[in-house]
């Protein structure tokens, strides 16, 4: 798979890579659809830390310690900056991404 390196303009926390080395140090980035109440739809940026099913449709990059694969979907808005942080509520932690609004 190629790098996404020199495509995306993506950051990760210290404290977020850190959270995912200690789980699978894998981090997936692909978009999922959000429903609306009355019909409407809109693909949104999720994050996990799991590692993809259909590898061919991602691009695997290495940043910050961690395997990243990123959807072929988040991959096309290429200069758009993505951000992966990590919320921490007590001893609740929760990764989340900051993607762009063109999606």
């Amino acid at each position: 798979m190629p790098s996404t390196d020199a495509q995306l303009d993506l950051t990760i926390d210290e404290e977020a890579a850190a959270h995912v080395r200690g789980r699978s140090g894998v981090l997936t980035l692909r978009t999922r659809p959000r429903h609306g109440c009355c019909g409407g739809r809109v693909d949104r940026a999720t994050v996990s830390t799991e590692r993809p099913a259909d590898l061919d449709a991602y691009v695997q990059t290495e940043q910050e310690g961690v395997t990243v694969y990123v959807h072929q979907a988040l991959v096309s808005l290429r200069n758009e900056p993505m951000h992966v942080g990590l919320d921490r509520l007590w001893i609740w932690q929760s990764l989340y991404v900051e993607a762009a609004s063109q999606m």
